[in-house]
């Protein structure tokens, strides 16, 4: 199950599925099928008796691959395989929210371990919602530029607005940002572990979780930051982003559903209570009463407040702007007389300092000719990230077992009086550990009776 659903380090499949898949299918493959490993582990988990200490260790493995997930996603240059690296990211923040409620549990903390819970089954729904949307609009880039490289891209805002405004609302989504879904999930996760902190028996667990969650949603924001900043803004990097178009309308319809039913989770939060409280209840059916968190309502009415704001502050910007007229001027060229496309910031140079920091993890790739005189003709520097776990760890394991699995193969040659003598050294080595474990039993002490 853990395979199943991309946990770290059992994620190695999961980047290259997603990324070659059609956009549509690595929607579907990220919303929908790595979630059937966390509904198994919902399900198991809800009726079958728990080990003593699996809380802590799923809490481990979601911290693991939230943190882990989007350090990878930092150092990728295809945008598919950076947003599958998400999806293994958000599986971790939902296994932190289960891990919790399973020490709630054998705790008895009944009141926040329902909120991890809640937290947990909303985030699998929410991250369906923003994560297909995301995936669709990699494709919509995909279908109008033939690239998911994300350095040959650039300036898409101009030629694909409705694909841009989509892409940053599921950007905003995802990087747990309010007003929208995103932050809804994770606040209840966050509220979960406020509630942790307050008991001295898990404090030693949600404090350290608290602080890597947050980091993890940092680390998505700047990501993402990245995304939009490469592909959607600047100068167009090559001809194909040059000559993009907008995709067509059967293409947007699906977008702008995802992007309402992100909108509508995270504007009227309360509203999708009763379905997690169902949820929440039918685990174990134990927990009947889990009252609405008071603080959700509010959040809803924060979250419009926000809305209201800041289309009232684009209004006032956009009317200034007509009365005033648009001047447009060159961006800050560095002191270069004629700059072009090439001195704009790539995807690897944009992440350049964070990626350093995962350095240990990440074991990046680097390629560089350095200038050699005054005025070099030629200098490059390339950084790629490996798969680390695939080609660092599991490769090698396997080459091993290969080269063992050869050398066993040659005792299979076909003589049948080297096959008996096979079975008489495997009796002779069975017969020598009985004797060695009969002669090695409790001795009883004492005097022999008559």
């Amino acid at each position: 199950m853990e395979s199943k659903a991309g946990l770290f380090p059992l994620h190695i499949w999961l980047p290259s599925a997603h990324a070659n898949a059609p956009s549509h299918v690595s929607a579907i493959l990220s919303g929908v099928a790595i979630k059937l490993g966390i509904y198994g582990l919902v399900r198991f988990s809800g009726w079958l008796p728990m080990p003593v200490g699996a809380g802590e260790v799923v809490v481990g493995l979601g911290l693991a691959s939230a943190v882990l997930g989007v350090a990878f996603a930092l150092g990728q240059h295809d945008l598919k395989r950076l947003l599958a690296y998400h999806s293994v990211e958000n599986i971790g923040i939902i296994l932190i929210g289960l891990g919790l409620t399973l020490i709630a549990t054998t705790r008895g903390h009944a009141t926040w371990g329902a909120l991890t819970l809640a937290g947990a089954l909303l985030h699998v729904w929410n991250h369906g919602l923003f994560k297909s949307l995301l995936f669709l609009g990699a494709g919509s880039v995909l279908h109008a530029t033939g690239t998911r490289e994300m350095s040959r891209l650039g300036g898409l805002w101009r030629t694909m607005p409705w694909t841009a405004a989509f892409f940053a609302l599921g950007a905003v989504a995802i990087s747990g940002l309010p007003p929208l879904n995103g932050f809804v999930s994770e606040w209840l996760v966050y509220l979960g572990m406020f509630g942790a902190v307050n008991q001295p028996t898990t404090v030693t667990v949600a404090v350290p979780a608290i602080i890597l969650l947050a980091m993890t949603g940092a680390l998505a924001l700047a990501c993402f930051v990245k995304v939009c900043g490469v592909v959607f803004l600047g100068a167009a990097r090559s001809p194909e982003a040059a000559g993009a178009h907008e995709c067509a309308v059967g293409m947007r319809v699906p977008m702008g559903v995802l992007a309402a039913a992100c909108v509508a989770i995270g504007l009227a939060p309360a509203l999708f209570w009763p379905a997690v409280h169902t949820a929440v209840t039918a685990w174990r059916g134990t927990w009947t009463n889990v009252p609405t968190p008071a603080s959700l309502v509010q959040l809803g009415w924060v979250h419009a407040a926000l809305v209201v704001a800041g289309v009232g502050a684009a209004a006032g910007l956009g009317w200034k702007a007509r009365r005033g007229g648009w001047r447009r001027a060159v961006t800050w060229d560095c002191g270069y007389a004629a700059p072009t496309a090439r001195m704009q910031y790539t995807a690897g140079s944009f992440a350049g300092i964070l990626t350093e920091w995962f350095a240990w993890a990440l074991r990046p790739e680097r390629h560089v000719h350095r200038p050699a005189t005054t005025f070099p003709p030629h200098a490059r520097f390339e950084e790629h990230t490996p798969e680390t776990v695939l080609e660092r760890g599991i490769e090698p394991c396997a080459r091993g077992v290969l080269r063992l699995a050869a050398v066993v193969r040659r005792l299979q040659h076909g003589r049948t009086h080297a096959y008996v003598l096979y079975l008489f050294i495997g009796l002779a080595a069975v017969a020598v550990m009985a004797l060695a474990w009969g002669g090695a039993g409790p001795r009883t002490s004492g005097t022999p009776q008559p």
